[in-house]
C-alpha cells in the first residue's frame, strides 16, 4: 500500500527516488550487490524494498544498471526523471497478474495496458476512485485499507508528474519528451531479462508488450519513432554503453564503426529526443497529416492572408514572387484528438511559430473579444499580443489546445 508514497509525498515528484539511486550506487554506473545497495541508499528499514522491487532492475542479487539508473546518476531532479520513473513502474513485472502477457505483470502493468489506456491515449476517467476501486478489487488479493492506499498513491503519482488535474477527458503524456529514453529503458530491461539485441526483436517488443499504451499514445507514433531510435540503441552497443553491465547477459562487442561515432560528451539522449523530435517526428507527423487534410481549404486560408504569419507578422519569401506559410490545425487531426479539417480549426502561421504552437509553447487564449497568444518562453516578444482574425475560429478548439498544454 505504500509502495509510492515514501518515494513521492508531499509534492516533491520522486526527488526521493532519485536521491535513493545516486546513494546506492554511489554515483557510478556499475551494478552493485543488492545488499550494498540497501546499505548505501540511505533508507532505513523495509522502505528500501520499493525502490529496489518497483522502480529498479534487480537480478541474481545485484542491482543492474540501465536507462532510469543513468539518468538519476548523470542528470539533474527533473519531471522527466519522474515520468520515467512511472514508466519504470508501469513497466515492472513484478508479481502476479492474469498472463495476459507472456511473463507475470503487476497490477499497474495491466491497468494501464486494460483501463487506462484507450484510443491512443490515457483517460481521466480510469484514475477516478470508481474506476480504479473495480479494478483493484478484480485483481489485488488486499484488505481494503490497502487497496484505497494503493489507489491514492498510484495517482497521485500522476498528479506529481503533472497529468493530473486535466481539464480534459484525455491526458497528455507529453511522451514526445521522453520517448527516447523509456524505449532505451525498457529494451535495456528486455536485454537484461536475456532478450537478444536485435533490432527485429526491439521493434516486437514494443508490440508484445503495448510499450505504446504505456507512453500514452498510438501505436503508430510509437513506431514511426522506434526505427531510428533502435538504430541507435544499436550503434550505442545496448547495455554496453555503459561502462560495465555486470548483470546482463555478455553483450557482442561494439564494432568499429560503433567506437567511432562522434557524439556529445556526457550527452544522454537530449541531443538525440532534440533531433528526434525536430527531424523526423515533424517530417512524419506531416505526412499522417496530409493523408487526411483537405489542401484546398489549406491553400484558400494561406492565400487569404497572404502567407504572413498570424502571430508574428512575418511573410517568409522562399523564391522570386513566392511566399510561404502553413496551416496550423487547433485541434488536432487523426488520434486522439480527432479534430476537424475546417478553416474554423485551422491558423496560417510561419513554420517556427506553427511548431511552437503544436508543442504548445504557444497558447492561444480568449480575452474579452480578441483571442491573446500566451507563450510558455521567457520574455517571449508574443506574450499577451492580441491576434487579428479576419476568418473565424470556434472557441471550442481553442479552449481544447489550451487545455492539453496546460
Amino acid at each position: 500500500g505504500s509502495f509510492s508514497k515514501n518515494f513521492a509525498w508531499h509534492g516533491t515528484g520522486l526527488r526521493k527516488l532519485h536521491t535513493t539511486i545516486r546513494s546506492g550506487f554511489n554515483d557510478v554506473l556499475v551494478p552493485v550487490d543488492r545488499r550494498t545497495f540497501r546499505a548505501d541508499a540511505g533508507v532505513d528499514g523495509a522502505i528500501i524494498l520499493i525502490p529496489i522491487n518497483f522502480f529498479l532492475h534487480n537480478r541474481d542479487g545485484h542491482m543492474s544498471i540501465d536507462e532510469l539508473v543513468f539518468q538519476a546518476i548523470e542528470r539533474d531532479h527533473s519531471s522527466r526523471f519522474d515520468r520515467l520513473a512511472l514508466f519504470a513502474l508501469n513497466l515492472n513485472r513484478v508479481g502476479r497478474g492474469r498472463g495476459i502477457v507472456p511473463r507475470p505483470a503487476m497490477w499497474a502493468n495491466e491497468f494501464v495496458r486494460e483501463q487506462l489506456w484507450q484510443e491512443g491515449t490515457w483517460r481521466k476517467s480510469a484514475l477516478q476512485d470508481a474506476s480504479l476501486d473495480q479494478f483493484l478489487t478484480d485483481r489485488m488479493r488486499a484488505q481494503d485499507d490497502v487497496r484505497v492506499k494503493c489507489r491514492n498513491n498510484y495517482r497521485h503519482m500522476f498528479e506529481l508528474c503533472g497529468y493530473l488535474p486535466s481539464r480534459l477527458p484525455m491526458i497528455n503524456s507529453g511522451a514526445e519528451e521522453w520517448i527516447g529514453s523509456a524505449l532505451f529503458l525498457a529494451w535495456d530491461r528486455y536485454i537484461l531479462n536475456g532478450g537478444v539485441r536485435a533490432k527485429s526483436n526491439l521493434i516486437e517488443l514494443i508490440e508484445s508488450d503495448e510499450l505504446y499504451r504505456l507512453l500514452g499514445v498510438t501505436r503508430d507514433y510509437v513506431l514511426a519513432q522506434a526505427d531510428p531510435l533502435a538504430d541507435l540503441y544499436d550503434s550505442l552497443g545496448g547495455l554496453s554503453r555503459f561502462r560495465e553491465a555486470l548483470t546482463a547477459p555478455e553483450p557482442e562487442a561494439p564494432s568499429p564503426e560503433r567506437g567511432a561515432l562522434d557524439l556529445p560528451e556526457d550527452s544522454g539522449l537530449e541531443w538525440l529526443e532534440q533531433e528526434e523530435s525536430d527531424g523526423v517526428v515533424e517530417r512524419r507527423s506531416a505526412e499522417r497529416n496530409e493523408q487526411v487534410r483537405d489542401r484546398k481549404k489549406a491553400a484558400a486560408l494561406k492565400q487569404h492572408y497572404a502567407n504572413v504569419c498570424q502571430f508574428c507578422g512575418t511573410r517568409l519569401q522562399v523564391a522570386d514572387g513566392q511566399f510561404y506559410s502553413e496551416a496550423a490545425h487547433i485541434k488536432g487531426l487523426g488520434e486522439p484528438h480527432n479534430g476537424p479539417d475546417v478553416t474554423s480549426n485551422m491558423l496560417v502561421l510561419c513554420p517556427n511559430h506553427h511548431l511552437q504552437f503544436d508543442r504548445g509553447v504557444l497558447r492561444l487564449r480568449r480575452v474579452g473579444s480578441e483571442y491573446q497568444i500566451r507563450s510558455k518562453a521567457p520574455g517571449d516578444p508574443l506574450e499577451g499580443k492580441a491576434i487579428k482574425l479576419t476568418h473565424p475560429i470556434e472557441d471550442e478548439y481553442v479552449r481544447y489546445h489550451y487545455a492539453w498544454f496546460r
